[in-house]
């Protein structure tokens, strides 16, 4: 196999490294800089070995959007890629109704299932995309073969009547690298399903995760959970529908209403105005005292909940709905909070408009324990703290670490900073309107621009006050209504509106002149909540330093992040600028100087490049 490039910058050394790790077992964790070429140095040396000593590949990403950089860097190596994803996006009888798009890979699985089972019992009718599949299978083999997105997957099989989720689980098994978000394997539920059909044990399993940085919350949140009070209304709703039968000697309905109270009883833990940690045994004491049970017996009593909820479940799925039923969910939180005592988890509530209970895990390792039985595994980012990293997510002690260094000339890239604005909490609403005024005035340079928000909260109050209309990337939009926008912003030019930890932010390639300016507002601490005040606790007694675990390392990673859309090759310019008093802070990792006029200063910057590309003279 030949790397399909001439090799620069580290690229040589990051191969050779990840060699050296796989043929010594180890797992290795290195950061390299936005444009350093991670993806087609990672493949080509992992696919090397795994070629060479029967090694099957699962190439794991955060978002949907960064598995085409893969294909096609798979295709540069002749390597012949499986890219999937969920059904809500690849099954066509759940993408194009609304309501089961938000099914959980869970619910979807069931319903999916049910309508296969229909088929496979005579009834073609139940999903004619499955029933096609079946007669075409090794048709659609040979064309996932040929390299393709999994976007131009669906629309090639959907336009001949074939189920593109079922053709691609169909060719796991043929491919050289499989790619999947985080969920397909960190998830037991998931896990085993596409193990078996790519027919590859653990041990003989090599694991590539993209964007790392992401897989400490990713994983916390897998096993974390919550009750909120709009869950228990529809709870309600549905016993009422199902007849409301009783369970230890009360109704469902009534016991919807009192878990509402008990949540809003749990106000006196609040040490805020929004959250607090609630002591263990409060809750289940309160639902034992209305019960009349020991407290022991919760635990049954979830189980029954979870009872009527799969009976409510199946009846759904025989009228080919979503399986979803909130007597169900009521129960296995109640059942997960039961059992969950360890330290490792904290128990709160939180207020607001829909005010709800929360299970939280503080351990990423209860989830990515499991990349120690895989034979290795390959971690990579532009922005990571490596030995906190391998501690979070609970890597053997001899993982390689390794950062290596830019490829591109620092001069390519200019970061200024104001420090007249901030959007520190309690401080923020008086610099309003003049953060509104510095993106007006930097829009009006006609550069192309992406501005970050520390939120969307944040976002929409500068929106009010802009003068300039732009792209907007708005809470949950779909990734198809993206992915056109983010087309037109291509063709079109002018500026989008996005937040830090958004699939703007990282993962996506804006070329040369297609981003040129990236403006940063304010720093990106995550707002102080009962569940990061318990995190920073439970990470200072583990490791120390709980303030840099949970609050520096994930803003400084969020703002390198999106400094590095704007270099993703050797000639690409811009400039970043980060409205906010509090950049310095960030100094020792990021170049930077302050400006006291940054249209002024901005301009001249792209003046100078101008020159010295239209002299003929290098930067």
């Amino acid at each position: 196999m030949k790397f399909p490039y001439t090799h620069r910058g580290a690229q040589a050394e990051i191969i050779k490294d990840i060699e050296e790790s796989l043929e010594s077992g180890r797992h290795i964790v290195f950061e390299a800089p936005t444009g350093t070429g991670k993806t087609v140095c990672a493949l080509y040396a992992v696919l090397k070995y795994a070629k060479l000593h029967n090694k099957k590949i699962l190439y794991l990403v955060r978002t949907n959007s960064q598995q085409q950089q893969v294909v096609k860097e798979c295709k540069n190596l002749g390597a012949v890629c499986v890219p999937l994803q969920g059904r809500a996006n690849l099954c066509p009888f759940i993408r194009g109704d609304s309501e089961l798009a938000q099914g959980t890979p869970e619910e979807l699985a069931r319903l999916c299932s049910k309508l296969k089972k229909d088929v496979m019992n005579g009834n073609s009718k139940s999903c004619l995309y499955y029933s096609e599949f079946l007669e075409h299978s090794d048709f659609t083999i040979d064309y996932i073969k040929e390299g393709h997105t999994a976007e131009e997957i669906y629309r090639f099989f959907v336009k001949n009547g074939l189920c593109p989720y079922e053709s691609i689980k169909n060719a796991l098994g043929i491919g050289d690298v499989v790619i999947a978000p985080y969920i397909y394997f960190f998830s037991p539920f998931i896990r085993k399903s596409i193990m078996d059909k790519m027919g590859v044990a653990l041990r003989d399993l090599i694991v590539i995760v993209d964007e790392a940085h992401n897989l400490p919350d990713f994983a916390r949140e897998l096993r974390s959970s919550e009750l909120g009070v709009i869950a228990l209304d529809r709870m309600e709703k549905e016993a009422v529908s199902i007849g409301n039968p009783a369970v230890m000697g009360n109704s469902l309905a009534d016991i919807a209403e009192f878990l509402k109270e008990a949540i809003y009883d749990m106000r006196e833990y609040l040490q805020n105005d929004e959250d607090g940690i609630v002591p263990q045994f409060v809750f289940e004491e309160r639902i034992s005292e209305y019960l009349g049970i020991g407290i022991n017996s919760v635990r049954e009593f979830a189980r029954e909940l979870m009872v009527y909820g799969d009976i409510v479940r199946e009846h759904k799925l025989k009228e080919r709905k979503l399986p979803r039923s909130y007597i169900y969910h009521t129960g296995a939180f109640i059942y997960m909070w039961y059992e969950t005592r360890g330290y490792e988890y904290v128990k709160a509530i939180r207020w607001g408009e829909n005010p709800k209970l929360e299970i939280i895990c503080l351990d990423p390792s209860l989830t990515t324990e499991i990349l120690r039985s895989v034979y290795a595994s390959v971690h990579m980012s532009g922005t990571l703290a490596l030995r906190e990293y391998v501690n979070l997510v609970f890597l053997p002690e001899n993982t390689l670490t390794r950062k290596y260094p830019s490829p591109f000339s620092e001069e390519n890239l200019r970061v200024l900073y104001v420090s007249d604005v901030t959007t520190k909490y309690g401080e923020m609403e008086k610099y309003i309107p003049k953060i509104a005024t510095y993106i007006d005035d930097i829009l009006s340079i006609g550069r192309n621009t992406v501005v970050f928000f520390p939120s969307y909260a944040v976002m929409e109050q500068v929106l009010k006050n802009l003068k300039t209309s732009s792209f907007v990337e708005k809470r949950g939009i779909k990734q198809t209504v993206l992915f056109e926008m983010l087309e037109e912003f291509k063709e079109t030019g002018g500026s989008i509106m996005s937040v830090f930890g958004g699939r703007i932010s990282e993962g996506l390639d804006f070329p040369g002149e297609q981003l040129e300016i990236v403006i940063i507002v304010g720093i990106p601490y995550p707002k102080p909540t009962a569940k990061l005040r318990a995190l920073q606790m439970y990470y200072e007694s583990k490791m120390g330093n709980g303030w840099r675990y949970v609050y520096r390392i994930p803003a400084s990673i969020k703002i390198r992040q999106a400094i590095g859309r704007l270099i993703r090759k050797e000639d690409d310019r811009g400039v970043a600028i980060i409205l906010d008093k509090r950049a310095p802070q960030f100094s020792t990792e990021i170049r930077m100087r302050e400006t006291k006029n940054p249209f002024n200063d901005i301009k001249r910057i792209f003046e100078e490049w101008e020159r010295k590309r239209g002299g003929g003279a290098s930067s």
